[in-house]
């Protein structure tokens, strides 16, 4: 029996498991430079919009539409790259070849707090459209989890 551990000795679950295989079986290793694109850009996932935001966005918007310092805290600890988009932006390497931006607007007089969420524009050939959507659901989860323990609310 084959079993795959987190590098904290976690039983890796089974739907990470999947994604793992699909990437493997999948991604070529030679992606070049590309653009980055939204996930709205991305023509098969606007059928995922719904549960784009139900699932990701919202609970992003959520957990950080008035704190941009948490936001960047918790995607620093989770070995983040700090970008310069919006009020708070990084990128973490969801796997490699595969970074995903996280952008927040904190909310204003003017407009409410807004997150957007960035990919290459070649990683459709790298993960197919299920596993994207999976993919950033449980980064989105994992930045919520950490800023919880940074602010000594809840364990990870």
């Amino acid at each position: 029996e084959m079993r795959f551990t987190s590098s904290r000795s976690r039983v890796v679950t089974l739907v990470v498991k999947i994604v793992l295989l699909h990437y493997l079986t999948t991604a070529s290793g030679s992606i070049g430079q590309d653009d980055m694109i939204s996930w709205e850009d991305i023509p098969p996932l606007k059928h995922y919009g719904p549960a784009f935001e139900r699932r990701i966005l919202s609970p992003l918007t959520s957990a950080f539409g008035g704190d941009r310092d948490i936001f960047s805290l918790a995607g620093e600890a989770l070995g983040g790259r700090q970008e310069d988009y919006g009020d708070a932006s990084f990128t973490l390497t969801a796997l490699p070849l595969v970074p995903i931006t996280f952008i927040l607007w904190e909310h204003d007089d003017e407009f409410p707090a807004s997150v957007r969420v960035l990919y290459r524009s070649s990683v459709t050939a790298l993960l197919p459209l299920e596993d994207i959507v999976v993919l950033t659901k449980l980064a989105a989860t994992r930045i919520i989890h950490r800023a919880r323990l940074l602010a000594g609310v809840g364990d990870v």
